[in-house]
């Protein structure tokens, strides 16, 4: 009986000790792992962060296309360049270039136009903006980041940002349904009517970057370009000085994928 009274006590303990054991394990190997802070002061939310951003500069370029533009065709590239102020906020400019063109829609539409008259005043056709070409000051809040490991090979380090900017940019607006010239007929030679201006844009938007090594990244993005846009409303088709200009805000927003250098 003593001896398994012995026995019946000395179970319990050992197992006791294996588990102490293992805790103070664990807890000298969480001591033993360096604690990152970031520019404030306060420990960073992902701990080992693969790839700092403060004090850096980012030289990128992206494509990117309209996706709500159903009456015109807008496809181009972005260049820009950025700051790194801390972990999570960057500024900087960005210059623009898009091939713009009048889509099919607009194309069919034309063909069907009526025969002009004085009779009956008509509405210019809205949201028909080629946004050409523009330059902007952009800057990136990034409150979410972290870190990926693919195939258990290759580590990616990737923010979530949100973008507000400003800037100027170049509207060309090609009528699709009045008349450049007076008249009855359909427009000669395919006249219509055509302005250009230069007027300020709104940006915002919001997207991923994907850091694959401490200089490179991949960058996916939707942005909404907003800006003053006008048309012609009661016009009278036969003459195209008529009709009075109605201002709205007119929008493009675009999918744009691209690459960029840390410096």
């Amino acid at each position: 009986m003593r001896l398994q009274s012995t026995v019946g006590h000395r179970l319990p303990r050992a197992a006791l000790l294996a588990v102490l054991s293992l805790v103070a394990l664990g807890a000298g190997s969480a001591a033993a792992e360096d604690v990152i802070y970031g520019p404030d002061g306060a420990p960073t939310v992902v701990q080992r962060k693969l790839y700092p951003m403060s004090n850096r500069w980012e030289l990128g370029l992206r494509l990117q296309t309209s996706v709500n533009t159903p009456l015109v065709t807008q496809d181009g590239a972005l260049l820009d360049v950025s700051y790194h102020t801390n972990e999570w906020f960057d500024i900087g400019g960005e210059v623009f270039y898009n091939y713009t063109a009048l889509a099919n829609l607009a194309e069919v539409i034309r063909e069907k136009l009526p025969q002009r008259n004085s009779t009956t005043p008509k509405d210019e056709i809205a949201n028909a903006d080629q946004m050409r070409f523009g330059a902007a000051i952009v800057a990136r809040i990034a409150p979410i980041y972290g870190k990926l490991n693919l195939a258990s090979e290759l580590n990616v380090h990737f923010q979530t940002y949100l973008l507000l900017g400003a800037g100027v940019t170049q509207l060309h607006h090609e009528s699709v349904n009045l008349c450049a010239v007076g008249g009855t007929g359909a427009c000669p030679d395919g006249s219509f009517l055509t302005t250009d201006q230069f007027t300020f844009v709104g940006e915002i938007g919001g997207g991923f970057r994907f850091y694959f090594s401490d200089h490179w990244s991949m960058s996916t993005e939707v942005r909404a370009y907003l800006y003053p846009a006008q048309y012609k409303a009661d016009n009278d088709l036969t003459n195209p000085l008529s009709g009075v200009s109605t201002t709205y805000m007119g929008s493009m927003v675009s999918f744009a994928l691209g690459f960029a250098r840390l410096f």
